[in-house]
């Protein structure tokens, strides 16, 4: 197969050859109109859909224009830019969203003034580390004391640890700036953390969905959650991890626009077959691998989310210079700019993992250090004798600290298998104290103060039904929108499964649950028809084709099959007989069907070619429609159905014509029922959350309103 190319010298750059809807078809090569004058657009066009499913550019070779690039690679124009008013929803939302977060994040932090769950270990771990460089031995019983101020019991002896340093020091930060004496500095930077990670999802839905709508959303369930909101209140590891996991798949989204971008600039101008342009230096990959690493410093999960997030830009790469055509696409997207993916991701990952153990190099007490001096005095076997002494302590000690991981088997009350984490089947419970630490001052007597990290059920829940939408979506619809947050579960959720025996916790889904939200508002979005098809893309080609044969469209009512339409699986058009105007003879060009005598008409060949270009434009602009984008035509021909976009099929204005600015798809694709659907899992999503706040929170109290809040057995 050949790719697409631009069209013939006596057509303008977005027309296509067959007067299907231009270089946005995946098709097989057609004719040109010089080869087959006889042939009418309509029946180019009928030979045209049978091969919709083919690759982009199978065409004869011509030249292709930056913008018909773009459009392969599902890009959107050049010099695009979104409206201003969506632009500014968009930050509207995001200020919004981060406002709740902050609230629901900082109100109370403060308690309790105890060190809860494993504070008692990242705790005073943060305050060595920030007073000696490594952590300490601490003296036994020494919670209470530091809780109260009391750092007296922090020894010189350095501590064996099984995570890396960079979390520690972020909760130790926070320590400095507000005092180590106080509660809320153990937990301020996680609470940021938190904010940031809901203000960092937001931004990223906005950029996949283009809706400032779903990205307020997005960014409105993951602040109301209660796996990410408990561990924003607790001086934990995780929910670090969280944020730059997010992070590094908004960099990875940004890099993929950016790296396509590029190539549809280098190869402008250029025939199907051309040679792929050199690997370059891609900085918002680069900046991936740098998160990448940071997420690694927090704790070693962070290795597979690199690993999956490593294959996917190959996978992506080798795929773009597929769409494109380019001469041995595979071999040059899996070793040419494979290697060069690799290189600016794992290794320097790796340099910035080995760089946040700055301090443990430049302490010499700290842990293992002299531990080679000792092999080498008592002629033992050191990893690499070449080496200096310090690489050989590390390589030992992450050797120690391995063995740990793999090994931990030690039972726990809490402890969970990841089968159930979705389900939230065994949250983790931070803190309990029942009548004989809280003042009995509750109404029903009996009080008890507990922190336990259920998440919001109406979220997971209705997630579990999403994640197999998605499923479907990324796989059966290739829309690789879909496998943003499939990465983030490939990465962070789906490792989990080999450590059948190792004691792990729910809590940990802390570390995907943005990426379970996501999950859960693209479903949402398809389900509403708010999200726009992909450019060049099969489906958005059908649905194009179905708008200009007034099969959708602002005054017609489509026929909703409740699969389809509820779960995303594709276009489902209207199956009743859609009324066609009368062919009108002072335009034969566009509807007669020219046969051989024709040719004796000089006229003829000019209104074929006319007549193609009008259907051409009207391609384009039912493509712009459909997506968002603004056509790449300066034509304007009227719409398919020849209505105001703003009119339902009563006659009447469009319900939905105000969200014109909160999404970028024509108000009349909005579906009803989705959009009540989005109502629903809001509503319950903020009352479950009201539900819960007292039992997030630590709140006081009665044992039966905690009872009440049990709704499984598991979570007692």
């Amino acid at each position: 197969m050949t790719t697409p190319s631009a069209l013939s010298p006596e057509q303008s750059h977005e027309q296509s050859r067959d007067g299907s809807p231009g270089p946005y078809a995946e098709q097989e090569p057609a004719p040109t109109r010089a080869e087959t004058p006889d042939t009418a657009p309509a029946e180019a066009s009928a030979g045209a859909d049978s091969a919709a499913e083919s690759t982009i550019g199978q065409t004869d070779g011509g030249e292709r224009t930056e913008n018909e690039l773009r459009t392969a690679l599902g890009l959107g124009p050049l010099d695009w830019g979104m409206p201003r008013a969506m632009r500014i929803h968009g930050w509207i939302v995001t200020g919004v969203v981060g406002v709740i977060a902050a609230l629901l994040r900082l109100i109370g932090l403060s308690h309790p003034k105890t060190l809860m769950f494993d504070e008692i270990y990242y705790v005073k771990d943060a305050y060595a580390l920030w007073h000696l460089g490594y952590e300490a031995n601490w003296a036994k019983d020494s919670d209470a004391a530091f809780a109260s101020g009391d750092f007296s019991g922090m020894s010189t002896q350095a501590a064996y640890v099984v995570h890396p340093q960079l979390g520690k020091w972020l909760i130790g930060a926070g320590m400095e700036v507000f005092g180590p004496q106080s509660s809320f500095s153990w937990r301020v930077m996680p609470a940021i953390a938190g904010i940031a990670t809901v203000l960092l999802l937001t931004r990223l839905t906005m950029r996949l969905t283009r809706s400032p709508l779903l990205a307020g959303l997005a960014g409105l369930l993951l602040a109301v959650d209660g796996v990410a909101l408990t561990e924003s209140r607790i001086g934990l590891l995780d929910v670090f991890i969280g944020f730059f996991a997010t992070l590094s798949l908004y960099c990875l989204v940004r890099d993929r626009e950016w790296s396509r971008a590029r190539l549809a600039r280098l190869l402008a101008g250029t025939r199907p077959g051309a040679r792929a342009p050199r690997a370059t230096l891609r900085p918002w990959l680069l900046a991936t691998g740098i998160v990448l690493g940071l997420t690694c410093s927090i704790k070693w999960s962070g290795i597979y989310l690199l690993a999956v997030v490593g294959l996917a830009v190959v996978i992506w790469d080798t795929l773009a210079l597929r769409r494109v055509g380019a001469r041995a696409w595979f071999l040059e997207g899996t070793v040419a700019q494979g290697v060069s993916d690799f290189l600016q991701t794992v290794p320097v990952a790796v340099v910035v993992y080995v760089g946040c153990w700055w301090s443990w190099f430049t302490h010499p007490s700290a842990y293992k250090h002299g531990w080679t001096l000792e092999q080498i005095r008592d002629h033992q076997p050191v990893p690499f004798p070449s080496l200096p002494n310090s690489i050989n302590d590390f390589i030992a000690y992450h050797q120690q600290m391995y063995e740990f991981h793999v090994g931990l088997a030690s039972p726990h009350t809490y402890q969970s298998k990841p089968y159930g984490w979705l389900l939230q089947t065994r949250p983790t419970s931070f803190f309990w104290e029942d009548k004989a630490q809280v003042p009995q001052t509750c109404s029903g007597g009996d009080c008890v103060q507990a922190i336990t990290s259920i998440g919001n059920i109406a979220i997971w829940w209705s997630a579990v039904v999403a994640l197999a939408v998605i499923v479907i979506i990324g796989v059966k619809n290739r829309d690789w929108r879909a496998w943003v947050p499939l990465i983030g579960y490939l990465g962070m959720y789906v490792p989990w499964f080999q450590y059948r025996d190792r004691t792990i916790f729910t809590f940990y889904t802390v570390a995907f649950v943005p990426c379970v939200v996501l999950v859960l508002v693209l479903a949402l979005g398809m389900g509403a028809g708010l999200l726009p098809p992909l450019p060049g893309s099969a489906g958005a080609e059908a649905q194009v084709a179905a708008l200009r044969n007034g099969q959708i469209g602002a005054s017609i009512r489509p026929w909703r099959g409740v699969g389809a339409r509820f779960l995303g699986f594709g276009p489902q058009f209207g199956r009743t007989p859609v009324w066609t105007p009368p062919v009108v003879e002072t335009d034969p060009g566009m509807y007669r069907i020219h046969t051989k005598a024709d040719d004796d008409d000089p006229e003829a060949p000019v209104a074929v070619a006319n007549a193609a270009r009008q259907a051409d434009t009207a391609g384009a602009r039912a493509m712009a429609e459909l997506t968002g984008y603004p056509a790449t035509t300066t034509a304007v021909v009227p719409s398919s159905d020849g209505g105001d976009d703003d009119l339902d099929d009563t006659g009447q204005r469009n319900r939905w014509a105000w969200l014109a600015n909160w999404t970028s798809v024509p108000t009349w694709q909005i579906r009803s029922e989705g959009v009540s659907l989005i109502i629903a899992v809001t509503a319950l999503a903020c009352t479950a959350a009201a539900f819960w706040w007292p039992i997030w929170t630590g709140r006081t109290v009665s044992r039966a309103f905690w009872l009440t809040h049990m709704f499984l057995q598991s979570w007692i």
